[in-house]
């Protein structure tokens, strides 16, 4: 009789320590924050966690965790460990000690009874980041878009349209950064990119049937037709010498789409051919983000999009081909993340500059396609964010340039020196 008495006490207390920890109220759910990051110094980062709840129909309660896990791990190692706890409504915690520029990732683990929510996963390299410069800005939503700086930093070429204005062709302006004057060149003009020695630009133009590729000379201000296509051009650039054109054509309901080349010799016979054909996008993808091409190794990268198991359902990554292999694939930066807006340095063409928001949020980034080695290149915070759907990363010399977006609605053109990361 004695040991059922003490059975029946063990499962009493049992059962009372499992429902001890703070239970879930009947019809809420725990909390699933999202992580962000802030670099404090070359070894610090300070990790902020929020949540937001996102629902159609009636949303259920959402409750707050009673403790938070943050764990880590070290990309010098493979070893996933618990690095700390904090309690509830300390929703970040500051990790020291960190290795300058050595990759680190971070997650938290929300916990309540015996319920266990993980938050996004994130990346940093902590390092000591170089200041950004403005370059010149753009207020009342009158937005700088698509950015490139000339390969002597002298000038940047980019598009706007009229502030609140929707489904309005764009238009083509020119800057000059010694006398920051600015002078539109162009009417109805999308994703402009500068020739290899500076001289010419090409450009989208579109009508209501037609995308066609236009070549802008910028010592005469005079504009020529190169190309015309009843499907959607993107991001055309410059490849082999100044010689051929390279662009991603949507045929958009049709479900085609290709990376193609265009030989710019008068003398071409079939100046049009398709280099690879690119999977179908869905209709809610932004079909492409961004394209870039190297002269030395005669490589091409672009950002799009892939299925993949994240919430979405799929993230950007940065793959490509060299033009004299064009079917076989080369992945430049693929991850879990979304990495996007690729832009080789005409240097150095090992060194390919991306946004990514491996971070959090997104960030600009370089990777050398060599070594391997990943640098992070900004920390942005608080108002200012980098949208990469209208983003122009560029570069001159050993400068990064970017446009940045504020909550306020005003646009930036800022640079960034990069040489001591390098």
């Amino acid at each position: 009789m004695e040991n059922i008495v003490l059975l029946f006490s063990i499962i009493l207390i049992f059962s009372s320590c499992e429902n001890f920890d703070d239970p879930l109220p009947d019809g809420s759910i725990l909390e699933t924050p999202m992580l962000t990051t802030k670099l404090v110094g070359s070894d610090k980062v300070l990790l902020i966690w929020t949540s937001a709840q996102i629902c159609v129909g009636v949303c259920p309660s959402l409750v707050p965790a009673t403790t938070y896990e943050i764990w880590t791990k070290s990309l010098i190692s493979t070893t996933t460990y618990k690095l700390a706890e904090t309690q509830a409504g300390q929703m970040s915690f500051l990790a020291e000690g960190l290795e300058p520029g050595v990759k680190q990732e971070f997650f938290v683990i929300a916990k309540r009874a015996n319920v266990s929510n993980r938050t996004n996963r994130v990346m940093v390299v902590p390092n000591e980041l170089p200041a950004s410069e403005t370059i010149f800005e753009k207020e009342g939503f009158d937005y700088i878009t698509h950015p490139k700086v000339s390969p002597d930093g002298g000038k940047v070429v980019y598009t706007n349209s009229d502030a609140g204005a929707t489904g309005s062709p764009q238009n083509v302006f020119l800057y000059n950064v010694q006398s920051k004057e600015q002078t539109q060149i162009i009417e109805n003009g999308q994703y402009p990119s500068w020739s290899a020695n500076g001289e010419k630009l090409v450009f989208v133009s579109e009508d209501q049937n037609t995308s066609a590729i236009k070549e802008y000379t910028v010592a005469s201000s005079t504009v020529k037709e190169i190309v015309s296509d009843s499907f959607q051009s993107y991001f055309p650039v410059f490849g082999v010498a100044d010689t051929t054109l390279i662009y991603f054509l949507d045929s958009l309901n049709e479900g085609d789409q290709s990376i193609i080349s265009f030989n710019l010799s008068k003398l071409a016979t079939n100046a049009k051919a398709t280099l690879r054909d690119v999977g179908e996008i869905e209709d809610d993808q932004v079909p492409m983000v961004g394209m870039s091409y190297a002269a030395e190794e005669n490589n091409v990268a672009y950002g799009i999009a892939f299925p993949k198991d994240t919430p979405r359902g799929f993230s950007y990554d940065v793959v490509g081909f060299g033009l004299g292999s064009p079917s076989a694939l080369k992945s430049w930066v693929v991850s879990d993340w979304n990495d996007s807006n690729p832009s080789f340095s005409p240097t150095d063409s090992d060194l390919l500059a991306f946004v990514s928001d491996r971070s959090g949020v997104s960030q600009v980034w370089i990777k050398n396609v060599t070594t391997q080695q990943l640098i992070q290149v900004t920390d942005f915070q608080e108002s200012e964010s980098i949208n990469i759907g209208i983003a122009g990363l560029s570069w001159s010399g050993e400068k990064l340039y970017i446009n940045i977006q504020e909550a306020s609605g005003v646009t930036r053109l800022v640079s960034i020196d990069v040489s001591s990361l390098l």
